[in-house]
């Protein structure tokens, strides 16, 4: 994805740092020291470059906002026309004695205002920059909650997708006007940042307690269920209630990630299908609340098209590990390691591999 930034201080800086680690391509501008742009590309390499606002948005897929309160409109007037895209705000009304505006309206919503040629998303306002910097993993795999909010449903979607890209948890909010009350929020870990001990290095985690009526599923029921939706096993849990609607899987037989369930269900289709009598066993599962270590073995006989490769009638039996992240009761991503020289192996095709 192509990310432009707008706003390329220490929360355009973080953010941009932590998608380009998952792919994404970005340009940084809108710096009150133009230097720092280009030390910014320089520090990421050839993913990321540098230009005007105006120039970001013809770059971009998805805009991230990130200037403070008062250079909002210079900002958007460095832009220009926005064209229908999504715009990501962090941006908090702060002022000298507080929020500038809150309760009756938003920062959000004033920029949507101010720019209703663009999709206006709020996301990532309640988190500190200093958490974005940070190299270590300052909750252990307690992962911190970023809410989001708007009234697109696609924009939204993209929002939770760079949320989670970002290493945080996304939590859907509701519509943008519920900005209102996400701002306050941001104004009070403001305040805590400011009394508390360990200043700026603290976050927001939304809990799911286990309730007498509704039980949050745990990391192995969902990775279970997901070996059975792999392996097509018939009165499975359906993909909805597993896999986040967003979800992303990263396979060896990809070139590219394989984003949204839909997607992922249609590749899963495709791929069982190169098989007759085709089933997977778990091996090993690995579990600790957020992510889920899952090795397992799949089988079948080859008689579909597969990887380019025709029928052959072979018996295959290959074994896959796979890292599956937890968010929100559901499965949002799935890495997966696999050794495709033995696979090919297997088909009888390892020598073009090796070619």
């Amino acid at each position: 994805m192509n990310i432009g930034i707008i706003g390329s201080g220490r929360m355009g800086a973080g953010l941009g740092r932590l998608w380009a680690k998952h792919g994404h391509h970005l340009m940084f501008s809108y710096s009150r020291r133009p230097e720092k742009l280009q030390n910014l590309v320089l520090a990421i390499g050839s993913q990321a470059r540098s230009g005007t606002p105006s120039d970001a948005v013809r770059f971009a897929d998805v805009l991230l906002f990130a200037v403070p309160w008062e250079e909002v409109k210079d900002a958007l007037s460095a832009a220009g026309p926005l064209n229908g895209k999504t715009l990501i705000s962090c941006v908090n009304p702060f002022g000298p004695r507080g929020l500038e505006v809150g309760l009756t309206t938003s920062a959000a919503e004033e920029i949507s205002r101010f720019a209703p040629d663009a999709v206006v998303v709020e996301a990532f306002n309640t988190i500190f920059a200093t958490i974005l910097n940070s190299r270590a993993h300052l909750f252990g795999n307690k992962t911190p909650s970023v809410f989001y909010c708007g009234d697109d449903h696609d924009a939204k979607r993209i929002a939770a997708e760079l949320i989670r890209d970002a290493g945080l948890q996304p939590v859907d909010a509701g519509p943008l006007e519920n900005a209102r009350y996400i701002e306050p929020v941001a104004m009070l870990m403001m305040e805590l940042g400011q009394s508390h001990p360990k200043g700026s290095n603290i976050a927001l985690r939304l809990m799911n307690p286990a309730g007498a009526t509704e039980l949050v599923k745990s990391a192995d029921v969902l990775a279970r269920s997901f070996v059975g939706i792999f392996a097509g096993v018939n009165g499975s849990s359906p993909d909805g209630a597993v896999l986040a609607e967003d979800f992303v899987a990263y396979v060896p037989y990809n070139r590219y990630p394989i984003r949204g369930r839909e997607k992922f269900e249609d590749w899963m289709k495709q791929f069982r299908s190169a098989f007759s009598n085709f089933q997977c066993d778990i091996d090993e599962l690995i579990d600790d609340g957020m992510r889920v270590a899952v090795r397992w073995t799949w089988s079948g006989t080859h008689t579909g098209k597969l990887l380019g490769i025709t029928p052959t009638g072979r018996k295959i039996e290959f074994t896959e590990t796979h890292l599956l992240r937890i968010s929100g009761d559901r499965i949002a991503e799935d890495h997966v390691s696999a050794n495709l020289v033995d696979l090919l192996d297997q088909l009888g095709t390892a020598q073009f591999a090796a070619a």
